[in-house]
C-alpha cells in the first residue's frame, strides 16, 4: 500500500492502520472518537507533541484506515494492541476521547503491559448494573439514527471510494454504538495503572456514570470541566491539555 505523506500504514493483523507519529520523548498514544479520525484531535495533539512522541492512528473504518467488515470495540482494541507491538511501544501513556477512551480502558484490561497511564475523556462503559451511561437524548438519537445522520469525515480527496463506502461503514458504527462497548464498570476494577477520567458537566455521558467508573478504578482521578459538552477535547482544548500533561508528568522519570 502506498504510504501517504505525513503518515504511514502499519500492518496490524487483518488491517493496516494509518498512523501519524510526531514529536519526541516518551510515547503517548492518542485515540480519536467514533465516526471520526485523527484530525478530530489535531488541536490536542499540537499541545502534546512538545514533550511526547505522539502516536495517532485511524481506527478500522475511520479516516484513512480501511473498513474490513467487523466493527467492534474488541476488534479496535486488538488492532491498537497490534499497532503498539509493531512499533515496540510498551508502557505507553494513552489518551483517548469518547470511543478512543473506551478502547484505551479495554487495552489496559487486555494488555496491561502496553499501558503506563490512561486519560479517558468522555468515555463510558456498558450499562450492565451501572448508572445510565448516556443522557436520554443521546440514547434516543443513536436508536433512531441512520447512516445518513453520521457525517462523513472531511478527508483529503486522495481517498478513492470513500463516499461510496461510507454509508455501510456508518451503519456498522451505529450498530456498534447500539450494542454498547464490551466493557463494564465492574470489569474495570481489574485496571491497575493510574487513570484520569475527564468529563464535561454537560457531557452526553452522565456524571453519575463517570463517577461510577472513577470509583471502580482504585486510585483513579476524575476531572469535571465546567461548561463543557462531549466535544470538550475540541472546545476546551487548552484546559484538557493541561489536565493531560499534569497527570502523565506526575510519574515521568
Amino acid at each position: 500500500m502506498d504510504q501517504p505523506s505525513g503518515g504511514r500504514y502499519v500492518a496490524c493483523g487483518e488491517v493496516d492502520m494509518y498512523t501519524e507519529i510526531r514529536g519526541t520523548g516518551p510515547d503517548l498514544l492518542l485515540l480519536h472518537g467514533g465516526a471520526g479520525s485523527i484530525a478530530d484531535l489535531d488541536g490536542l495533539r499540537e499541545r502534546l507533541v512538545g514533550t511526547r512522541r505522539v502516536i495517532a492512528p485511524d481506527q478500522r473504518g475511520h479516516g484513512r484506515t480501511a473498513d474490513v467488515g467487523e466493527m467492534s470495540y474488541a476488534a479496535m482494541t486488538a488492532d491498537t494492541a497490534a499497532l503498539l507491538d509493531a512499533l515496540g511501544a510498551h508502557e505507553t501513556d494513552v489518551v483517548g476521547w469518547s470511543d478512543g477512551g473506551i478502547v484505551g480502558l479495554m487495552l489496559a484490561i487486555d494488555r496491561p503491559d502496553l499501558v503506563r497511564r490512561i486519560v479517558a475523556i468522555s468515555a463510558n462503559a456498558a450499562e450492565s448494573g451501572a448508572p445510565t451511561p448516556l443522557r436520554a437524548s443521546a440514547t434516543a438519537w443513536i436508536a433512531a439514527a441512520g447512516s445518513a445522520d453520521l457525517k462523513m469525515p472531511e478527508l483529503d480527496p486522495e481517498l478513492p471510494g470513500l463516499a461510496e463506502s461510507w454509508p455501510g461503514t456508518a451503519g456498522r458504527i451505529l450498530e456498534m454504538w447500539r450494542r454498547m462497548p464490551d466493557l463494564t464498570v465492574a470489569g474495570m476494577t481489574s485496571i491497575t495503572c493510574p487513570v484520569l477520567f475527564v468529563s464535561g458537566d454537560r457531557d452526553i455521558v452522565t456524571l453519575e456514570h463517570s463517577v461510577a467508573m472513577h470509583r471502580a478504578v482504585i486510585g483513579s482521578q476524575l476531572a469535571v470541566v465546567p461548561g463543557a459538552n462531549h466535544s470538550l477535547a475540541q472546545t476546551r482544548t487548552d484546559r484538557v491539555a493541561r489536565l493531560v500533561l499534569e497527570f502523565i508528568e506526575a510519574s515521568t522519570p
